[in-house]
Order: C-alpha cells, then sequence, then structure tokens
C-alpha cells in the first residue's frame, strides 16, 4: 500500500499547480491521473478572461467575479499571486510567459485565418503582441507538405479587416511555402514530426536558412513573420533564439490542432518541476475513492497490473476536469456525477441537456455544470453550501461549477488560482501534516 500525504486527481494545469505548491511546501505528492490534460490540447498561453467589450484580461476578472456562483468570486483575488508563482516556476525551466492581466486583449493570428484574444502567451508567440504598426507585413509562412498549417488559406483569413475584431490590423498578409531540408515528398507531416527536427541544431540551421533565403528580395519594410508552432519540443529556447538571429523579420508561432506542441512543452515544465521536487506522478487509470462515515476521504484505488493500487493519502485534491475532461459523467438515469468520489454535481436537468439552437449566445447549459463549494474549495452539496461533504478533499480547475471556460476564456486562470488555494488551504489546515500526495485523476491530464 502507497502513502502519500496528499493525493491530487488530475494532472492538468489544476492539479500540477497544488502538486508542485504542496511538494514546495515539503509535503510527499503522488499525481494520479487517467489521461493526459487540457494542456496536450490547448494553445499553450494563459487563458484568464476574455469577455466581449473587456479591455484587460483584469477587466473580465473583475466582471466574472460578480456573476453570482463564479468560482472567480473567492478566486479572483489570489490571480495576481498563483500567475507570479507560475511564471516564476516556468522561467526556471526555460519555458516564458509574456504579459500582464492588465495589458491590453490582442487579437493574435490562428491556424485557420482567424484571430483570438490574448494578453499572456509564451516567449515563442509573445512577438504578435505588440500592435501592429502602419507599414508593418505579416507574412505567413508554412513548410510545404504540413497538413495542419496552410499559408495561403491563412493570409486569406488574416487579409479581412473583420478577422481583426477591430483591433490593429497589419497592412498586407503574405503566404510563403517553403521546402525544409529532407522533408520533399512527405505529406503526412505532424506538428511533433516538426518539433522533433527542429530539436536538431543542424538540421534548423538548414531549415531556418531556407526560411530566410525564401524571404529574400521582398521589400526592406517592418513586419512579422507567423510560423507554425513547431520550433522545438525539448530544445526550444535554442530553437527559438536561433530563428529571431537568422530570420530578418520578428517571428512567432501560431498554435496548431492537437496535439499542441506549446501545450506539452508547458506540460513537461511543470512534470519536471514536480520530479525535482520529489513529487510522483502516475498516469494511465481511473481513480476511486469513498468518502467516510467521519466525512473524509482515507484512500484511493485504481486498477494495477497485478492487483489493485491502494494510496493512503491525509487529503485529496480533484482537478479531474469537468464535461469536457471526464471528471463529471452522466449516468443512464439522466443524472450527472462526479467520477472519482461519487459527489453531487450542480447542473441542469435532463430536459435542458441538449439545445435546440447549438450556437444559442448564452451557451450550452452543461458547460457550467460542476461541483459546489465553499471559499475553502471544499465540496458541498448544491444548496447546502455551510456544511462541506468531505473535509479533506478540495476542488480545482474546470470540475469548479459556474463557469464557462471556453466561452468566458477563463480556463487558465481558474485553475492556477483553484490550485494555488487548494494548496494553501490544506498546508494551513493540518489536512497535510508534512507532505503532500496530489491525485490528478485526469481526465484533465494524461502524462
Amino acid at each position: 500500500m502507497a502513502r502519500a500525504d496528499v493525493a491530487v486527481v488530475g494532472a492538468g494545469l489544476a492539479g500540477l499547480t497544488a502538486a508542485i505548491q504542496l511538494a514546495e511546501a515539503g509535503a510527499r505528492v503522488q499525481v494520479m491521473a487517467t489521461g493526459h490534460a487540457a494542456t496536450h490540447w490547448a494553445p499553450g498561453g494563459i487563458d484568464a478572461g476574455a469577455l466581449p467589450g473587456s479591455r484587460t484580461s483584469l477587466d473580465a476578472v473583475e466582471r466574472l467575479a460578480r456573476l453570482e456562483g463564479h468560482p472567480y468570486a473567492f478566486l479572483a483575488d489570489g490571480l495576481p499571486d498563483a500567475l507570479a508563482w507560475l511564471r516564476s516556476a516556468l522561467g526556471a525551466e526555460g519555458l516564458d510567459l509574456v504579459g500582464e492581466l492588465t495589458d491590453p486583449l490582442r487579437a493574435i493570428p490562428t491556424a485557420i485565418g482567424s484571430t483570438r484574444l490574448a494578453a499572456i502567451l509564451p516567449d515563442g508567440m509573445a512577438a504578435a503582441l505588440p500592435a501592429w504598426t502602419a507599414g508593418e507585413t505579416l507574412v505567413v509562412c508554412g513548410p510545404a507538405g504540413f497538413r495542419d498549417f496552410w499559408p495561403d488559406a491563412i493570409a486569406a483569413g488574416l487579409r479581412r479587416p473583420s478577422t481583426w475584431r477591430g483591433h490593429p490590423r497589419p497592412a498586407r498578409v503574405e503566404a510563403l511555402t517553403v521546402e525544409l531540408p529532407g522533408l520533399a515528398g512527405r505529406h503526412n507531416l505532424s506538428s511533433l514530426d516538426l518539433a522533433r527536427f527542429f530539436d536538431d541544431p543542424d538540421w534548423r540551421a538548414t531549415a531556418l536558412e531556407a526560411i530566410a533565403r525564401a524571404l529574400e528580395g521582398r521589400p526592406q519594410e517592418p513586419g512579422r513573420i507567423a510560423l507554425p508552432a513547431v520550433l522545438g519540443l525539448h530544445d526550444h529556447p535554442a530553437a527559438l533564439a536561433a530563428a529571431r538571429e537568422r530570420l530578418p523579420l520578428a517571428p512567432f508561432e501560431v498554435a496548431l490542432v492537437p496535439p499542441s506542441v506549446p501545450g506539452l512543452r508547458l506540460f513537461a515544465a511543470l512534470r519536471a518541476t514536480l520530479r525535482r521536487l520529489g513529487g510522483r506522478l502516475q498516469v494511465g487509470e481511473a481513480v476511486h475513492g469513498v468518502i467516510g462515515a467521519d466525512g473524509r476521504v482515507a484512500e484511493l484505488r485504481a486498477p494495477a497490473a497485478a492487483r489493485e493500487f491502494v494510496l493512503t493519502a491525509g487529503a485529496i485534491v480533484l482537478a479531474t476536469g469537468g464535461i469536457a475532461g471526464g471528471g463529471i459523467v452522466a449516468e443512464r438515469a439522466g443524472s450527472l456525477v462526479e467520477s472519482v468520489l461519487g459527489l453531487p454535481v450542480d447542473g441542469p436537468e435532463r430536459g435542458d441537456w441538449l439545445l435546440v439552437d447549438p450556437f444559442d449566445p448564452a451557451g450550452h447549459p452543461l458547460e457550467a455544470a460542476g461541483i459546489r463549494t465553499d471559499v475553502r474549495l471544499r465540496p458541498v452539496a448544491p444548496g447546502a453550501l455551510e456544511r462541506p461533504l468531505a473535509e479533506n478533499v478540495r476542488i480545482a480547475g474546470s470540475l469548479l461549477a459556474g463557469q464557462r471556460f471556453l466561452r468566458q476564456r477563463c480556463g487558465d486562470g481558474v485553475a492556477i488560482a483553484s490550485g494555488r488555494l487548494a494548496a494553501l488551504e490544506l498546508r494551513g489546515s493540518g489536512s497535510a501534516p508534512r507532505s503532500a500526495a496530489v491525485v490528478g485523476a485526469g481526465r484533465e491530464a494524461r502524462s
């Protein structure tokens, strides 16, 4: 039987934030997850909030905090410290974040020829953040044969003024396709293939030289070059530095369809931090537990090759994701249930699960389903907020009820703020004696 101070179920941004902060405090941490989390498909930046009419992420956070039942009602005050902590932790692993909560939300190009609003991005995407100035050109450049990045189609979308949502836009958008070394005739390249090629110093030098030559002969005018987000997986800082040095235009990466290379870099940096601090990460099987008669969860169980794996823990952090992550599932009888401990879910009645109009501006009712908690992140039954259902359990991330993390673009902010608060609560409550084991039962995470 394995032992840990705290078990965190879910290896996404929320679970790993909680686990690392507990490990930093000297806790013995075990993270368990069913699979990979949103980090593996998200674009890699930090979405704290983006609402129509909001000038900054902080504006959006403050507006969301005033909505009844939204997690930011009690998480917003801790978000700046959580972001500062995350920036420091990632920076120590060579992955820098650029931008602040108070910076303007900018229209950032996407790989489908549209834009999305963002203010806090990885360094590799940061050249997209400054406002476009008069006369600037955007060159959309992609490798020949790469199925997930079509420069001509992307450029066509970005030439439409409406694409930029009223934000400053480049004066011209050009498309450029380049044959990269050794890839002629390859028509099934993935983002991971290209990222691993860029990890090779010799190959990337030749590739960047080919891109630089393809840019020769264009007018000598200010501009930037958009590249697919494949500038290295394990050696990204070196690949980014080489691109900035060799290319005549300021390069920035554009996020692609999953698997997300920037998201994989983020996950790898957090996993390395956890392991360096002595935390453990176990991925691959569903995790289950039971709330005892004393109102506590004493152990978690998961299938194993020879016999059932049992982990005893002083406290539990549930960061398994909501409907999209598998932390909440629907039963045949027509009810929603939390998948690890069977906690009651605050969500719509069965008759309201589906909409006649899938594009209803109000959003899908199931999107806001989740677990209600008190201000200490202890789970409570809907309508009985004063009585925690489990004293030694904390809820974090998109499992928290009341948020529409896709529509409100608040998922990353809620994740890091709740992960940090869960760690602080367990460190101060005595539920995590000396060390912490975080079980990331991921459908919010696959390691």
